[in-house]
Order: C-alpha cells, then sequence, then structure tokens
C-alpha cells in the first residue's frame, strides 16, 4: 500500500513532464518501477485504471512507483510524436527514478500497458538502469520486433486471451522468442482492457517485481 505520494515535475530536453511518484514506507534505498501510460491519442494518460492499478499492487509489495504523462498529455509540455520522443520520455523518466534519495538506483523497473508496454520494452534497451521489465498488453507488432533483440533483463510478459489485437496463439508463440529469464502469462476470458481481471494483473506485476527487485 502507498503511504505517501508527491506530484513531481522532471525535464527532458526543453520540455517538462508531469508524474506521480508513489512511496510505500518512509526511509531510502527502495525498489521502484516507472510505469508507461496507454497511448495518448486514444484518451491514454497517468490516471488509466491498469495503471493506477498496477500501481497499488506495487506498493503492496514495497516497491515505489513513479507514473507520468507523456509529452502532450495532462501538464506535460510537447505534444506527441509518433513513438522516439515517448521513448525518450521513459528513458528520462528512470533517469529521474534513479535520482531520488528515497530509490535504490540498482533496483529500478519499468512497466507498460498497451502503448506504453510498447515503449517500456524499448525504452528498457537504453542504458543499463532497468533492471527488470514488463510488458502487459503490448500492440503485436512491436512485441514481434522485441522478441528478436536479444533482452537479458527479466521479462514478464502479459496479454489478455481476447485482445482485439494479439490473437492468443500469436502471442504465446512469439512471447516464446525472447530470451531467459522470462514469465509468460496469458490471462484467460480477458480483453486488452482486463475489466474485471485488474487484480490479477497487479498481483501478477508485483510478484514479479517482487521477485527480481526485492528479493536479490
Amino acid at each position: 500500500m502507498t503511504k505517501s505520494q508527491r506530484n513531481i515535475i522532471f525535464p527532458n530536453g526543453d520540455i517538462e513532464l508531469e508524474g506521480v511518484l508513489h512511496l510505500p514506507s518512509d526511509g531510502d534505498s527502495l525498489p521502484a518501477v516507472a510505469i508507461c501510460h496507454p497511448h495518448p491519442r486514444h484518451g491514454g494518460d497517468m490516471d488509466n485504471v491498469v495503471v493506477s492499478s498496477l500501481v497499488r499492487y506495487l506498493g503492496e509489495a514495497g516497491i515505489a512507483a513513479l507514473r507520468f504523462n507523456f509529452r502532450g498529455v495532462g501538464l506535460s509540455g510537447g505534444s506527441f510524436d509518433g513513438g522516439s520522443g515517448e521513448i525518450s520520455d521513459a528513458v528520462e523518466a528512470l533517469s529521474f527514478l534513479s535520482l531520488q534519495d528515497e530509490v535504490d538506483p540498482t533496483r529500478i523497473g519499468l512497466m507498460g500497458y498497451s502503448y506504453g508496454a510498447a515503449v517500456a520494452l524499448i525504452a528498457s534497451t537504453y542504458g543499463e538502469v532497468t533492471q527488470a521489465v514488463a510488458s502487459v498488453a503490448c500492440p503485436s507488432r512491436v512485441f514481434s520486433d522485441m522478441g528478436a533483440h536479444e533482452m537479458l533483463q527479466p521479462k514478464l510478459l502479459v496479454c489478455g486471451e481476447f485482445d482485439h489485437d494479439f490473437p492468443a496463439a500469436q502471442f504465446s508463440f512469439l512471447a516464446k522468442r525472447f530470451s531467459d529469464p522470462k514469465q509468460i502469462e496469458l490471462i484467460h476470458g480477458a480483453d486488452h482492457f482486463f475489466g474485471d481481471f485488474l487484480d490479477l494483473v497487479g498481483e501478477l506485476a508485483g510478484n514479479f517485481f517482487q521477485e527480481w527487485l526485492c528479493e536479490r
């Protein structure tokens, strides 16, 4: 459970991005995860219900969480950039998170939902900050492309059985292409939005990051 939260602003080049940092406890050396939200052109922002659920379960696992708005969303400056700018935003969010007094910079993860999952998978390959990465309902094209890359971090790969963008059999096949260590979760009965399965997705994420950021 989150004990405290604070609204933050962090820079990316000549623009500023807004976010909220959630802290599960006082003190320092906390593991932490940055969370990328769904597509801005379809109403996605850091207040998305899936993102909020993930924050809650990370807090229950004793993990700090940074949710933030991509450029052009909410109070974040700039405008939608079609992918490259948003990847840069995620990389800067990781850098900002690593510099917080409460956070252990050696125990930082990255995750995203939908469009945010695509951004997270790509951004996790930039530098060495990301120690574990989780993808929830990543679009199939990016998921397929990233499976061909060598990604050494532990990976949690989640998809709903009835995702409109990603047939279950195709997800299961492509997920196996990712390098180990990986955890593949096909949520039976769920669609792209997860509806009644938000708690299950949150528990999977909390347990995954607890294993790879807290227990090692």
